[in-house]
């Protein structure tokens, strides 16, 4: 078994710099995004899409609110009302023959590759998303916390990012968040090519009114 630690602040300036890129103006309702979610995995190391495909966005605004989603398309960029719509509330766009972003992503098989594959899985999943439909933007990768400043439901040791290569590789990384109230997430990323199985939970409460 290999153990590969990265740092928590400069995964964290991935994190900004990433959902920096598509805070862009936009109309109501949906419609194509002006940001090229292309250039955003250009900030991630070791990765790319399958040769053939390219990825696209759509933005949703909802007042100050707003959500989105991308998709990995062989060719053509269709307008929203050429696609067709999930199920749901937001009744999501979806060309035809897309294909989710981890469908067609590889990497080199490093280390690196594999932490910058949870990241950006991560902001496209959140790509478009402001106020209540933020999830992710609230959180902050760590290495340490003040442990008695929280109420712990796990033993942590070492909340080092980290990439373990064995036969199954999987990343581990920490984050806080403090929306409602602080808690600190465990998250574990176990990987089959380069598509993610998620795992995430709650390890940490902070005192009601205690901020970092």
């Amino acid at each position: 078994m290999r153990i590969c630690y990265f740092s928590a602040d400069e995964l964290n300036d991935l994190h900004i710099r990433a959902e920096d890129m598509w805070r862009v103006p936009a109309k109501q309702g949906w419609q194509k995004s002006s940001v090229d979610p292309m250039d955003i995995l250009k900030l991630f190391r070791g990765i790319w899409v399958r040769k053939g495909y390219i990825l696209r966005g759509y933005l949703y605004r909802e007042g100050l609110s707003g959500s989105g989603v991308v998709w990995a398309l062989k060719e053509g960029f269709p307008e929203v009302n050429e696609c067709a719509r999930l199920n749901g509330s937001l009744k999501t766009p979806k060309p035809r023959n897309a294909l989710c972003v981890m469908d067609v992503l590889e990497g080199d098989g490093s280390p690196e590759s594999y932490i910058s594959a949870s990241l950006f899985a991560r902001e496209m999943n959140e790509f478009g998303a402001l106020w209540y439909y933020l999830s992710w933007g609230w959180h902050e990768i760590i290495e340490e916390c003040e442990i008695e400043k929280f109420q712990w439901s796990d033993d942590v040791k070492d909340m080092r990012p980290k990439v373990i290569m064995e036969e199954e590789i999987k990343t581990e990384f920490f984050t806080l968040c403090g929306l409602r109230r602080w808690r600190v997430y465990h998250h574990i990323d176990t990987f089959e090519g380069y598509r993610i199985t998620s795992e995430s939970r709650i390890v940490a409460e902070g005192e009601k009114g205690f901020v970092p």
